[in-house]
């Protein structure tokens, strides 16, 4: 079959530090025909030096340059002009791509007969290495609105597009966010569109960039864009609902992110009334895409954004003012997470320390790693700051693509002089968890074993917290403390995760408690799973392989599994404070596929209650009334 002509436009500018790396990733393709069209934006580093030794390098690059700079909607419409492929991408000049992402996108518009294909975008902080996974598909919606009810609808990077949408679809020249009024048209005229749900696209998140500039007036454009998109988009299917969700990606979300980051003072008022005026025609507090975002977000967060935006909306400019500072305080004080910058010389001072601390419980460490590379020192430095003596340190990999290895070396080696480390790394990534886990115990010579996942984090008192209620009761074969959920950078998702598990109302999460597995099972966790996180919980060692095989055919309830199992053992212990903190990356929707196995695998686990317990009458009605909620909520299908 003849392969086609793919444009890839490169719009540059002050780009010298990351432009390597981006034409790297291009050159590289394993879709080797393209074409390369970079547009210099009047940059005034060294960018052009650089470009000129890659057009030297290679015949597919062809090297536009603009006098002084003219911004990015003009560089896109000047390469437009030259392009000759069939196909056109775009890529910003301080991101890149996977080897096979065109080829990937090129077929699946070619499998499906579509005019545009979608990928996931990961974005990674420069300066942290912390990144965020986000969809380019909503997986709760279907149909066009699924593409555009997202953080990546406006976005030219993460797509493929053949080059005839663009004919009569200009950027805008001039405008800050000028993708709204192009790409989300596109997308809703689009005859067909493809989406591969595979992350081959990355997102550098760098200080300096135009997304992460200082706050401006240019950056009401986007009021603009919205409103050319509004325009070009009167009489599609679905179209209000795909307005509002327009308006609530684009304007609701960047007011509820973005305008509580402005600095205080007299400017922030003056946003504040200009804002107003330009959305006052758009009933934002009606949005229905916005009140259902209010009910999927924590209490005290969902309390802020809800009163934020009224008093906006109503005009109560000085009381936004105070609440955003009032917010700004206490949740600089209370709700973020001190995410410390460790060495390796503070792992091994950390190292030195725990050994001299009275061994009280004999306790095996176990890190299952994959692709966490920027969260390991911080995560291995609050394992070895606890103040009870680690026995062992067991240093899992599941050949991961990042660096993760080598420094996984660089770790071991420094502390092997002060404690017993283990380093175990597959050559084939086994994609399931729980074979980490097995391996974990196979290897653990310590009476209990402490899985930490590599990119979780908690606080030094934790093992103190979990060995107290072992020490005083030899049954205990699980003892965990509550968990909270925060983001990649430390801020809090969600403070306590006991009103989640406490799916009865019993209470029962709110005081420590050590109770008999058995009991445990048949008033709490023959419902619901009842523990969050692995990395909150001290388990007794054993022989657990035969469980792990049966988790293994689990993809989302595994874990209830083998606690369930575990509680058949002996006694479980919980603390109600919050050591352990569970990270989440991204978005973390579940597509309507995944939920139906989801409550598959839940109905699976009832099953196995059904195999090891008496269940009563009680039981099940309180079973049958989980499953009608879920289908419910889940909008799962009989």
């Amino acid at each position: 079959m003849k392969k086609e002509l793919i444009s890839i436009i490169v719009s540059v500018y002050n780009t010298e530090k990351y432009i390597a790396k981006c034409l790297d990733s291009l050159l590289s393709q394993t879709y080797s025909k393209i074409e390369i069209i970079i547009v210099n934006d009047g940059s005034l580093d060294g960018s052009q030096t650089i470009l000129e030794q890659y057009q030297k390098k290679d015949s597919r690059i062809i090297l536009l340059k603009n006098e002084k700079n003219m911004g990015l909607a003009y560089s896109r419409n000047l390469a437009l002009e030259k392009c000759k492929g069939k196909y056109v991408g775009f890529i910003d000049s301080d991101d890149y791509v996977d080897s096979n992402y065109y080829e990937q996108l090129y077929q699946a518009i070619l499998n499906d007969k579509s005019d545009i294909a979608i990928c996931d975008i990961k974005s990674i902080y420069e300066n942290s290495g912390a990144f965020v996974v986000t969809l380019g598909c909503n997986p709760k919606e279907t149909g066009k609105i699924s593409y555009i009810h997202t953080g990546l609808a406006a976005s030219a990077c993460n797509k493929l597009f053949k080059r005839h949408l663009f004919l009569e679809a200009p950027f805008a020249i001039g405008k800050v966010n000028e993708d709204v009024a192009v790409i989300i048209p596109l997308l809703v005229n689009a005859f067909k569109i493809s989406y591969v749900s595979q992350v081959y696209y990355y997102y550098v998140q760098r200080e300096d960039s135009i997304q992460n500039s200082t706050f401006s007036e240019k950056k009401f454009d986007i009021f603009d864009g919205v409103q050319a998109t509004l325009q070009k988009i009167q009489g599609c299917e679905d179209e209000s609902r795909i307005a509002e969700a327009l308006i609530f990606n684009q304007i609701i979300l960047w007011f509820l992110y973005e305008f509580p980051k402005i600095p205080k003072g007299k400017t922030r008022i003056r946003y504040f009334k200009q804002f107003y005026q330009k959305s006052k025609a758009f009933s934002l507090l009606q949005n229905s895409f916005y009140r259902e975002f209010l009910k999927q977000i924590g209490k005290k967060t969902r309390y802020f954004y809800q009163m934020l935006l009224f008093l906006e909306c109503h005009r109560f400019y000085h009381l936004v003012d105070f609440l955003i500072s009032f917010y700004g305080f206490y949740k600089k004080q209370f709700q973020t997470v001190f995410l410390p910058d460790y060495s390796l010389d503070d792992l091994v001072c950390f190292a030195k320390q725990n050994q001299t601390y009275a061994q009280q419980v004999s306790i095996s460490v176990v890190v299952p790693n994959y692709n966490y590379e920027s969260f390991l020192l911080e995560r291995i430095g609050s394992i070895l700051k606890q103040h009870v003596r680690i026995q062992e340190l067991i240093l899992l990999d599941d050949c991961s693509t990042d660096q993760s290895v080598i420094l996984l070396d660089q770790i071991a080696n420094c502390l092997q002089p002060y404690l017993n480390v283990q380093r175990v790394y597959n050559s084939k990534n086994s994609g399931i968890p729980f074979r980490q886990w097995a391996k974990g115990f196979q290897l653990a010579k310590g009476d209990y074993v402490w899985i930490c996942e590599a990119d979780d984090y908690c606080e030094e008192h934790l093992l103190e917290e979990l060995i107290r209620p072992i020490q005083k009761r030899q049954n205990v074969v699980i003892s965990y403390c509550d968990t909270a959920m925060m983001d990649a950078k430390g801020s809090i998702l969600l403070s306590s995760v006991t009103r989640e598990i406490d799916i009865q109302k019993t209470g029962h999460w709110k005081r420590n408690y050590v109770n008999s597995g058995l009991d445990e099972v048949l008033k709490y966790a023959f419902l619901n799973g009842t523990i969050a996180n692995v990395s909150s919980t001290l388990i007794r060692n054993g022989d657990y392989e035969e469980i792990f095989k049966e988790c293994e055919t689990y993809r989302q309830a595994g874990d209830w599994l083998f606690y369930l199992y575990l509680m058949q053992q002996g006694d479980v212990a919980f603390s109600k404070k919050v050591y352990n903190y569970y990270r989440i990356h991204g978005n973390n929707v579940t597509s309507v596929m995944k939920k139906q196995a989801h409550f598959q695998e839940i109905q699976s686990i009832h099953q196995y209650l059904r195999r090891h317990f008496i269940l009563q009458e009680f039981h099940e009605v309180e079973i049958q009334k989980r499953y009608q909620y879920l289908k419910k909520v889940w909008e799962l299908k009989d």
